[in-house]
Order: C-alpha cells, then sequence, then structure tokens
C-alpha cells in the first residue's frame, strides 16, 4: 500500500510539473495587452528623460567642441533607451508600425553618430548638414512613435 501511494504522489507530482510547464510557456510566449507594452515603454523612457534632458542641445553647428561634447553625452543613452524599448515585445497589431519606429530610430541615431564624426573632422558644414538630417529623422521617427502610443 505505501508503494501505491508513492506511485500516485509521484503521478500527481509529475502531472503538476507538467501543467506548470505549459501554463508557464504560454504565458511567456503572449504578447502583453497594448496598454501593458506602452506602459513599459514609457517606463523606459521616463528612466531616460531626466538625463536626456541635461544635455545641452545643439544651438551653433560650428561650435564642435560642444556639438563632440553634447553628442557623446547624448548616444549612449539613446542606444541603450532604444535597445531596452526594443527588446519588449508589442502586440501583434503594434508590430508593423514598431518595426518601422526602430528603422527610423537607428537610422536618426546613425546620423547622430555621423554629426560627431564630422565635428571630430572640424567639418561644420558637414555637422550642420547632418544636423538637419537628424532633425528630420528625428521627427520622422516621433511620429510613427505618437501613433503607436510612446512618449518618448
Amino acid at each position: 500500500m505505501s508503494a501505491r501511494i508513492v506511485v500516485v504522489g509521484l503521478a500527481a507530482a509529475f502531472g503538476l510539473g507538467a501543467a506548470l510547464v505549459v501554463v508557464t510557456s504560454s504565458h511567456g510566449a503572449k504578447a502583453p495587452t497594448r496598454s501593458a507594452y506602452l506602459a513599459q515603454a514609457r517606463a523606459i523612457c521616463k528612466e531616460f528623460s531626466g538625463d536626456l534632458d541635461q544635455i545641452p542641445p545643439i544651438q551653433d553647428p560650428t561650435m564642435l567642441g560642444v556639438v563632440v561634447e553634447s553628442v557623446n553625452a547624448a548616444l549612449p543613452l539613446l542606444r541603450e533607451q532604444s535597445y531596452r524599448i526594443h527588446a519588449l515585445t508589442p502586440p501583434a497589431a503594434l508590430r508593423p508600425r514598431v518595426d518601422r519606429f526602430f528603422v527610423l530610430t537607428d537610422r536618426s541615431i546613425d546620423t547622430l553618430a555621423s554629426v560627431r564624426d564630422a565635428a571630430v573632422k572640424m567639418d561644420t558644414g558637414d555637422v550642420g548638414v547632418r544636423l538637419i538630417q537628424f532633425g528630420r529623422e528625428t521627427e520622422a521617427a516621433k511620429r510613427v512613435g505618437r501613433q503607436i502610443g510612446y512618449r518618448c
């Protein structure tokens, strides 16, 4: 009789373990709701906004030291923020816009890096052109971001 209790106990334990694996696996694969996803993204944005706000905007593209300093301060923050939001799993309905947002965001971050590179080369004309390009790309990303519901 005690062997029978052990067998029943083991069967119950294996059944419970299998049920937990199924529940946990299916829960982990499910994308969050739109509101839950946006809450996560907004929390990440909020985490970075204070630091980004402390970086002085580039007012004069001929002040190359200020350009390099501002871009060097902004790039790691923008890259980390983008990486962390990109790591979130968006709901399927948002996926095409989110993908487009990150294409535009990555492009604008790359352009910002090229602003710094032009400043290091002391090419003020190229700095100005690339800053304008960066502004346009950033605005395009923000438009798509607003459609998604981002508040960065």
